[in-house]
């Protein structure tokens, strides 16, 4: 269990980070919807972990 939050995690790492890389090099006007998009993929993934983390406690 602890093997997949700590996936989850990297993977909400790698998401916002590469929204973050977007926002830096292609900008907000032009890549608006895949930045809001990957932010949103976090979120869910997050929310998802921490379901995860309270239940396998």
């Amino acid at each position: 269990m602890q093997a997949l939050i700590l996936a989850l995690l990297l993977l909400i790492a790698v998401l916002l980070g590469s929204a973050l890389w977007l926002w830096r090099r292609r900008g907000w006007r032009n890549r608006k919807h895949q930045i809001v998009f990957l932010i949103v993929l976090a979120a869910a993934l997050q929310l998802v972990n921490i379901k995860l983390f309270t239940t396998g406690l």
